[in-house]
């Protein structure tokens, strides 16, 4: 039997980024259900190109500046996070760019990208909020709060290809 996970209490300054995990999931969520209701790849191709574009590439970079400012260049978490956000970013150019796409393609990126996001939420946040002082990642949630400028995110692209 799995060990039931306890939720963290979240920092308010990280919880911007927390919510834009839960896209992250959904993304991978669609991405599985479309596969199963077999979704022509290019409809998937074209849904994972929007997703990085509008709302992916903008969070791991702004997750990048985040740890930059924190962690030292040779902090293991911190390398692992630049390192998963590169392989992250080949796949999705693989995808991308590719013209011949098969779903295994698409079964990597959401598996893989599952399980970084759990591995930011249970190990990255939890870590960075125990070593960083509180005054310094409340100045960091205003910088990226104004960054966003109230601005939702918002995963509205067509056609729902997920729905049965």
């Amino acid at each position: 039997m799995e060990k039931a996970i306890k939720p963290q209490k979240r920092d308010k300054s990280l919880v911007p980024l927390s919510r834009e995990h839960h896209f992250g999931l959904l993304f991978c969520w669609k991405i599985k259900a479309g596969l199963k209701n077999k979704t022509d790849l290019l409809i998937l191709q074209a849904y994972v190109k929007f997703f990085w574009e509008n709302i992916l590439k903008p969070h791991c970079q702004e997750e990048e500046w985040l740890v930059d400012r924190f962690l030292l260049p040779t902090d293991t978490l911190r390398e692992r996070i630049e390192e998963e956000h590169r392989l992250l970013q080949w796949m999705i150019d693989l995808i991308c760019d590719g013209k011949r796409h098969t779903s295994d393609q698409f079964q990597t990126l959401q598996k893989d990208l599952t399980a970084h996001i759990r591995w930011e939420e249970r190990e990255l946040f939890p870590y960075l909020q125990s070593v960083v002082a509180p005054e310094e990642l409340e100045l960091a949630g205003q910088l990226m709060a104004h960054h966003h400028k109230g601005q939702p995110v918002a995963d509205d692209f067509t056609p729902a290809f997920w729905e049965e």
